[in-house]
């Protein structure tokens, strides 16, 4: 089990243990840190369990890539993007017991190659105003704050945002333009839990690419302060395997991480993983 003692409500390894006993799993080993989540394969297990939030599964996806191993995830993380984008909507306890004879769902990975190499992720890739939301450095709220909060901290970015002068090309289809943001997704929700890509289908071997224009500024902060569970967000969207994006100085991010605006050009190039991961969906 890969565990986040501080995702989401601090839920304590000890509860997770009596609920995985309680539906007749035994934990074999627990790795605390992210950093380590390469051992969750070695030696190998009859199945991993990522309890925590969506950096948490990202670790233990990365770690289980090109291997027949299953994955649960039990989401005590805050967003939880990929517990809503796979409907995994019960909580912990309620998954952990049903565990057993769960029918699994494939997952894609995404992979990026850039100027520092090649990373894998699980949600997004993205430039321009998500990444300004997602580095804020206010101390962390209460829990149930956060959702709110951290769609606020979007809207202010959004409000904010320049726009970049960004070439975008789609399995070879040139889409380029100036954006306030492009997000190429892997999950059909991102960031404060918001549906951005809001038709995507996890593990259809596709990704969806989403752009916001300077004109469509207004109608996306009026989306992201409604109820946008309910309605597709006011954004461009194309679908495709193969994406590339050149640009030069609009901030980058990779999942929940963040590079800083830097002088360029740069050029990265976005696919999926040939090989899907196996989720447990009870």
């Amino acid at each position: 089990m890969l565990f986040n003692q501080r995702a989401g409500r601090g839920t304590s390894l000890g509860a997770l243990r009596q609920m995985l006993a309680r539906a007749g799993h035994e934990v074999v080993r627990v790795i605390e840190h992210r950093d380590q989540a390469a051992h969750l394969a070695d030696p190998p297990a009859e199945l991993v369990v990522a309890a925590g939030g969506d950096g948490t599964f990202a670790a233990a996806a990365r770690a289980l890539a090109g291997s027949s191993i299953p994955l649960a995830l039990l989401p005590i993380g805050t967003a939880n993007n990929v517990a809503h984008s796979l409907d995994l909507l019960g909580e912990a306890e309620e998954l952990a017991a049903n565990l057993q004879g769960a029918p699994t769902r494939p997952l894609d990975l995404g992979s990026v190659k850039g100027p520092w190499g090649e990373r894998s992720f699980i949600e997004a890739v993205g430039l321009g105003a998500f990444a300004p939301a997602i580095t804020r450095s206010d101390p962390k709220p209460p829990f149930e704050h956060r959702i709110r909060l951290g769609r606020e901290a979007l809207c202010e970015a959004i409000a904010a945002a320049e726009p970049h002068r960004i070439a975008l090309s789609v399995d070879g289809e040139p889409l380029d333009g100036e954006f306030l943001f492009v997000e190429v997704l892997n999950l059909r929700f991102s960031g404060p839990r918001l549906p951005i890509a809001y038709f995507a289908e996890p593990g259809d071997q596709m990704l969806d690419i989403v752009h916001l224009c300077e004109h469509q500024r207004q109608a996306m902060l009026d989306w992201v302060r409604s109820t946008p569970e309910e309605t597709p967000p006011p954004v461009l969207v194309h679908i495709g395997r193969n994406v590339k994006m050149a640009w030069d100085g609009a901030p980058l991010r990779l999942d929940d991480r963040v590079c800083p605006p830097k002088d360029g050009p740069h050029v990265i190039d976005i696919t999926l993983e040939q090989d899907s991961l196996r989720v447990l969906c009870p």
